[in-house]
Order: C-alpha cells, then structure tokens, then sequence
C-alpha cells in the first residue's frame, strides 16, 4: 500500500547547485532521492516546499514523497540521516500525510533567515553561514525600512531580471531584524517569494542600514517596479530557509 510522507530536512547548500536536479551538476534532490531510493527499495521523487538557489542552506526544508515501503516514520530520520551524513544533509523529522499531499502546493507560508555577521573582522568559522558586512549597520532605520516592504505590493523590482512569472505580486505577512551581539538576523515570512527576492530585499536594507539609502526611498522602489532602483543582490551563503507551515504542522 502507497503511504505519503513529508520530510524536514537541514542542508549545508554550500557545495550544492541548489535544491532541483540539474544535469551533471549536484543537487539536494539528487542525494535525497538516491537515499530515499536505498531505504525504500523503489525510485523516490520527491517534491519540495521552496527550491532554494545555489549555495542557500535550510534548517526547516519540507519535501513530500510517496512510497509502498513500510518503514516505520520515526526510524526514518536516523536511517535516512545516516545515508545523507557525507552530503551534509539529515532528514529532521518524518511524518505521515494524506495521499495527495504536496510539500509545495499545500505551504501555507515559507520563513526564511538571512544572517549578517556585523563587525569589522570577518569570521573564519562563520565565512560560508553569514554574510560578513564590516560597516556599522543602523538597525532602527533597517527596522523603519522593512515596514516599506510588509503588506501586499508589486514586487518586480525586487526580483532577479531573468526570472520568469506570470504574476509579481506577493504579500510579505512579517519583516523583522533580530540583532545578538555582532550578529543580525533578518527573518521574512510570505505565502510565496519570487526568484532572489529575499537576498535583494537584504542588499537594499543593508544599503539603508550603512546610510547609502534613505528609509522612504522603498516605497519609490516598490512603485516603480524596476530592479535597478532596488539594491544589490546579497550573497547566498547567509540565507536560510527556516520554516514552513501547513494546516497540519509537519
């Protein structure tokens, strides 16, 4: 008998072409399905809630599948982790879902983490977790920036040129900086991102935070729905996808 799963997985995306399998290239899907496909004795597809870019890590990825394997949920995590240990991947947790779930279509909301390390000296230990910003950021005036972006707007100019979508439109439900020590975090939560769309809303603030931006300026950004009016690109390494939810938490 088929059984649906939902997994939570954590991965360093570090040395990864991203989530999606990509011809002669590695990618989480690659070794997830590979491991899967050995414990379950069959070919495992699975679906994911957000397919994260290269180099982007995840602490609270969600991936769907089904199988006729019955494997028991919780020695799923253990047995699946120690499989993926060399590719820097471990499935979190496990648990079972009605047929026809989909780890994608049935997210209700997606969080993710952009971390900034903010000091002067850089950080050997944190040089692929963070993005390493040596000028003084103005959290206050990052924080009166961020309220610009929450709500429901035509994000256009905060999406990556190349993408493709029929509709530029999300509704970001929470924009918030959380500071500890030299270490910011910024943590965003919407239905749905567009592609880059978190890591250039980051270079934008980070663009306010050092003073080379004034705080009403996003609002113009957003109207204007040109992605050279909004800033830089921030790098991939410090970006984590947190948390997804459902109906039915995973």
């Amino acid at each position: 008998m088929e059984r649906t799963l939902a997994l939570v997985l954590e991965y360093d995306g570090t040395f990864y072409r991203g989530f999606q399998r990509q011809d002669g290239l590695p990618s989480i899907a690659e070794r997830v399905e590979a491991a899967l496909a050995t414990l379950f004795g069959h070919p495992t597809p699975v679906v994911c809630a957000g397919r994260t870019d290269a180099g982007v890590h995840a602490t609270g990825q969600v991936v769907s599948c089904v199988t006729s394997s019955p494997m028991p949920t919780r020695k799923l995590p253990v047995a699946a982790s120690a499989l993926l240990r060399q590719s820097s991947i471990a499935v979190v947790r496990a648990a079972e879902r009605a047929a026809g779930f989909s780890a994608r279509r049935d997210a209700l909301s997606r969080t993710y983490r952009y971390q900034i390390l903010n000091r002067v000296a850089p950080s050997p230990l944190l040089a692929r977790r963070a993005f390493h910003v040596g000028a003084t950021l103005d959290d206050d005036a990052m924080r009166r920036a961020a309220l610009e972006l929450v709500g429901e707007h035509d994000f256009a100019a905060f999406c990556a040129m190349e993408s493709r979508h029929k509709s530029t439109r999300r509704k970001i439900e929470a924009l918030e900086l959380d500071r500890r020590g030299d270490l910011v975090d910024l943590r965003v939560r919407a239905d749905s991102f567009l592609h880059n769309m978190v890591r250039i809303m980051v270079g934008t603030l980070v663009e306010v935070g050092r003073g080379r931006r004034p705080v009403p300026n996003l609002a113009d950004v957003l109207q204007s729905c040109d992605r050279r009016r909004a800033g830089f690109t921030a790098p991939a390494h410090g970006l984590y996808l947190e948390h997804v939810s459902y109906a039915e938490p995973v």
